[in-house]
């Protein structure tokens, strides 16, 4: 009798011995290894976490600027047009229309327009000035107004160097101007490229 409980005892504790070997060799085998790929799968968790937030904060930023990119074209736009890029012409045609459509919108007789040729400016090394002169009639008050236009509104960069007012019998003016208008040498991007390129980008 003693010798069946003693062997019962022995496998007993043989069976406990090895269910212990068998938890050990699992946590060293399998359970250990998974804490640990748990782990390094928590530090790339949070490494992504990061990447994903400096991502949105440079995507916020870049919707940002797209949404100032029109103004800053419109800028752009501004700036070509008061100061364009020397040609053939230099625009000077066309400028001179643009100053009897404005004479006309005013009332105001615009004539007898000359240009000289450009003259390095001492302003800047790329920017050269082009000699201008006209007369114009008209009303006093008109012709004011047609001259702060000139130099303020209308999209060419302009110089009004002398203006010669002469007032006659019928209370009309007549004004003799010396003006100088702006070219630049420096080359620009057209903003309808620049457009393009945006959309080709974008797409």
């Amino acid at each position: 009798m003693m010798t069946a409980r003693r062997i019962d005892s022995i496998w007993l504790i043989g069976g406990l011995s090895l269910i212990i070997v068998f938890v050990a060799a699992g946590w060293f085998f399998l359970i250990k290894p998974k804490y640990a790929e748990a782990d390094t799968e928590r530090e790339q968790a949070g490494t992504i976490t990061a990447q994903v937030s400096t991502l949105k904060s440079k995507y916020s930023q870049q919707l940002a600027r797209a949404e100032d990119l029109d103004e800053y074209l419109a800028k752009l736009a501004t700036y070509q047009a008061a100061l364009p890029k020397g040609s053939k012409n230099n625009g000077i045609p066309a400028f001179l229309r643009e100053l009897q459509t404005l004479g006309t919108k005013l009332d105001v007789d615009v004539s007898g327009y000359s240009a000289a040729e450009p003259q390095d400016s001492d302003a800047a090394g790329t920017v050269q000035e082009l000699p201008i002169s006209l007369n114009a009639s008209g009303k006093v008050t008109d012709l004011s107004t047609f001259l702060r236009q000139l130099q303020n509104i209308q999209p060419r960069a302009v110089l009004i160097k002398n203006a010669a007012l002469t007032i006659g019998e019928d209370g009309k003016g007549a004004v003799s101007l010396s003006l100088n208008a702006f070219i630049t040498s420096s080359e620009t991007q057209s903003v309808a490229s620049l457009k393009k390129e945006l959309a080709e980008a974008g797409s």
